[in-house]
């Protein structure tokens, strides 16, 4: 995913997002989310109970997931 397509995905969220939240705008479970934050992929922001994942954190995740494909491939 480049820059503009992760800031064109990002544009009209609120600066924090909830984890169910992050999986529906990735079309994800809260499964995945959970794991991903389990495996230190996705940094959040925790107070008590309550988990927050902050539009940076998540442009920098989708950015860094992101790979092309080698110029021999498709």
């Amino acid at each position: 995913m480049t820059s503009d397509a992760v800031d064109a995905l990002l544009a009209d969220q609120p600066e924090m997002l909830t984890p169910d939240e992050v999986a529906d705008l990735l079309r994800v479970t809260t499964h995945t989310v959970a794991r991903w934050r389990r495996e230190g992929q996705l940094k959040t922001f925790t107070m008590g109970r309550i988990v927050r994942i902050t539009k940076d954190d998540l442009r920098i995740f989708l950015q860094a997931a992101y790979t092309q494909p080698d110029e021999g491939e498709s």
